[in-house]
Order: C-alpha cells, then sequence, then structure tokens
C-alpha cells in the first residue's frame, strides 16, 4: 500500500468512526492518579510534559510558519534573550493537538472581531496544566486489570482511581491529561450505545433568579444551587493574607504552601457546585420534554448588589448546560417576563421588594411574581413557535408534529420594543 492508498484509508476510516459516534451518546468520566504510587521518573516526565506543552504552544503562537509537529526543538525566552530548548518527552500527535487548539483559538477570535467586539492578539502561556492526549492505543492506553494508564513517552504506567466507572460497551476516544490543585487526572471521552428511553410529556419555563434560583412554571418547589464558600476556604484565604502582610508582601516558600491550599479549597468548593449543577440539570431534562428559558446574562449580576450570591450559584453552569439539550428553548433577554401580563398583554412594572404580581390595567394577580415569570417564559416560547396551551399536554409524538425541532434559535433582538403592540393586537 502506498502512501495516497494509505491516506484514502485514514480519511475513509475517520469518517465511518464520524458516522458512527454521531448515533452514540458522548461522555467523559474523570479519573484520579494515584500520587502515592508515583515515582521519581513519573513526576519529572510530568513536569517535563506540561513545561514543553507551554514552550511549544508558545512558540507555535509566536512563529507559526517555521514551528511544525516535526519540531524536535524550540526557542524559549529566558529574560531577555532566547535560547533553544529541546522537546525530549513530548511526542508528534500531541504537538498536533496543540497546533489544532491554538488554530481553533484563532478561529474564534477572528469570529469575535467580526461579530464586532474588540479582541486582541492570542495571549503566552506563563504556564501550561493540560495535555490532549488525541488517539486511543497511540498516545495513551488503558489496562483495566491492573487500574493503569500508560501515556505516549513514560515508561511505567500512572496507577488510577476510577475506571470502573467506564461501562464495558464503551468506545474509548480522546483523553487530557490535567494537573490540577488536588493532582493530577485523565479525561477520558467515551462513546456509549443510546438506550431508548420513555419520555415525558410535560413543558415547563424556568426563571432565574437571586434569593430563588431556580424557578418553575408549574409551581413546583425551587431549586437553589447556592453553594457558598467554606470555612476551610475562608480560613485559607484569610492566613495567607496576613502572612503575606506580615512578610511585607514578599513571596516565600511558606507563601507557595499556602497558595496551592487556597487552590484545593477552591477546587472543592467547585467541584461541589458542579455536582449541584449536574444534578438539577438532570432533574430538569428527565421530567421535561420542552424547557423553556431566558437567555440571561448572568456573568452580568455579579457586579450587582447581590454579586457574591451569583458567584456562589451554579446558575451560569446550569444555563450552559440546559443550552447544550435539544429541548431547551431559549427566549431572547430583551424579553419583559416580569412586566407582562398573561390576562391584557399590558406591561407593569413593580420595584424589586415586591415580589407579588399584580397587573394595574385588567387586575390580574398571582401571588408569586417569579412564578408568573416562568409562565410567561414558557409562553412566549409556545407562542412564538405556534404551539397552543392544549397542544403542550399531548403525548411527544403529538407534540412533534406541531414543532419543528431543527429550527429553534433565540428569539429576534429588541424583540420586547414590538411586544407590546404584537400582543395587543392579538388580543382584540
Amino acid at each position: 500500500m502506498n502512501l495516497q492508498e494509505r491516506n484514502r484509508a485514514i480519511k475513509e476510516h475517520g469518517k465511518a468512526t464520524r458516522k458512527r459516534r454521531g448515533g452514540m451518546l458522548c461522555r467523559v468520566f474523570e479519573v484520579k492518579v494515584v500520587s502515592s504510587k508515583m515515582n521519581h521518573t513519573q513526576k519529572e516526565f510530568v513536569n517535563a510534559l506540561f513545561r514543553e506543552a507551554k514552550w511549544f504552544r508558545n512558540a507555535y503562537i509566536a512563529d507559526r510558519s517555521s514551528v511544525t509537529d516535526k519540531s524536535s526543538s524550540v526557542p524559549v525566552k529566558v529574560g531577555d534573550v532566547f535560547e533553544t530548548r529541546s522537546l525530549e518527552v513530548m511526542g508528534s500527535h500531541i504537538k498536533q493537538s496543540i497546533i489544532a487548539e491554538v488554530k481553533e483559538n484563532i478561529r474564534d477570535l477572528a469570529l469575535s472581531k467580526a461579530a464586532g467586539n474588540k479582541v486582541g492578539a492570542l495571549k503566552f502561556k506563563s504556564f501550561c496544566n493540560c495535555v490532549n492526549l488525541k488517539q486511543y492505543n497511540n498516545t495513551y492506553k488503558i489496562d483495566f486489570s491492573k487500574s493503569t494508564v500508560r501515556v505516549q513517552g513514560c515508561k511505567k504506567p500512572f496507577k488510577v482511581r476510577g475506571l470502573q466507572q467506564i461501562p464495558g460497551d464503551a468506545e474509548i476516544a480522546n483523553a487530557k491529561f490535567l494537573r490540577k490543585a488536588s493532582g493530577l487526572y485523565f479525561h477520558i471521552t467515551c462513546y456509549l450505545p443510546v438506550t431508548e428511553k420513555i419520555k415525558p410529556c410535560a413543558s415547563v419555563g424556568i426563571d432565574f433568579g437571586i434569593k430563588d434560583n431556580l424557578v418553575f412554571s408549574d409551581g413546583r418547589e425551587p431549586i437553589n444551587i447556592a453553594v457558598p464558600e467554606s470555612k476551610g476556604t475562608k480560613l485559607a484565604s484569610r492566613q495567607m493574607n496576613k502572612a503575606l502582610v506580615h512578610n511585607g508582601n514578599k513571596k516565600t516558600k511558606n507563601h507557595w504552601k499556602r497558595v496551592q491550599k487556597l487552590r484545593k479549597a477552591y477546587e472543592h468548593d467547585k467541584n461541589i457546585r458542579n455536582d449541584a449543577a449536574n444534578k438539577a440539570v438532570h432533574d430538569i431534562l428527565s421530567n421535561y420534554e420542552i424547557v423553556a428559558i431566558q437567555d440571561e446574562m448572568i456573568r452580568n449580576w455579579h457586579a450587582g448588589l447581590f454579586g457574591g450570591e451569583v458567584q456562589h450559584s451554579a446558575m451560569g453552569a446550569v444555563k450552559a448546560k440546559l443550552r447544550k439539550s435539544s429541548s431547551v428553548r431559549v427566549v431572547d433577554r430583551s424579553f419583559p417576563s416580569t412586566q407582562i401580563c398573561p390576562v391584557c398583554g399590558k406591561l407593569t412594572k413593580h420595584p424589586l421588594k415586591e415580589r407579588e404580581y399584580h397587573c394595574k390595567h385588567c387586575g390580574y394577580h398571582h401571588p408569586s411574581r417569579d412564578v408568573k415569570a416562568a409562565q410567561s417564559i414558557l409562553d412566549e416560547a409556545m407562542r412564538f413557535y405556534k404551539v397552543s396551551p392544549e397542544q403542550r399536554a399531548q403525548s411527544p409524538v403529538e407534540v412533534e408534529s406541531y414543532i419543528d425541532y431543527s429550527g429553534f434559535s433565540l428569539l429576534s433582538t429588541r424583540f420586547c420594543l414590538r411586544y407590546r403592540k404584537l400582543v395587543t393586537s392579538s388580543h382584540e
């Protein structure tokens, strides 16, 4: 087989793999490296791998014409001069993944600039704590019987915990080798066969809030996913700041120990928030077929009066996870869900302290302002896509004939400027 035939076979195999995995369920499993089982050689390999990944990325950003996946050495800036450093442990597949990641970052910056946003050049990294392992059985290999993961370039495999999470019928793909404050991890991507599940037929609207993070239109109990800073995080932060003041802002060896302790505490709190977000999303998508949310700018809430509550909650993570589902319908952020009356369609402003809704035009009253807002979000999503309230309660098959799931997108921007006129004309 010549080179041309070999490349054609590889291309056809990749196309068949992507087609097969398109109908499968993608899951990422996290396994942790047992640090107590690592020897000196493995520790040196890990440090060299992440160090060389940083060198190669920065060198490729600086000069994309001369740095390729075949490069065995790259220039590294040391002070005011450049020194040539050899790449001893990093293979060509890892180099290819870094090149692909940089190209994707540049492409994203170009798209953002084309959209009218102010962007700068791609920045160099001062450290690298993530390495992509591109191909299974090539850049890395798993031994389930011994609970080990072998990485290309390292003679001894790493002892890990958590391989029992991966099902036996899973198709293992690429992975990521990460270095966190709590230790080393492998994020292994697997494709699982899809099993038929009974779909629910209910619909719900969700309103994001400060006091109650997730409020549902059907009146069920709200979900609060706020996880404040733990006592350990606050203590570690106070100890580090106090030591800095005592040492005159000099960063001693004990300072970096305190920084590492604080990073572990932050990572622990982050894991709790992610767990709460995953459970909330699973609960919502398991009980409702159609979920309507509003495109809130939750990240801008950090600058408000309740910035601390928003920062310690997982609302942003829940919103991002929900938008990835095909069951979720997104209403434009300009839609006045808290002001619009579901009866007369007119707007009534309420101060933030008033938690009940009362329309001054027609006299409509609702005991919960947030529940009314969630109902308005659901009504607007259904109205925009021509689905009546009677059709929502039908079976999933019947509902599917009224909704084109492939055409769902955000409602038009500045919709609220025309909303009152549209609603008023529809009621006449």
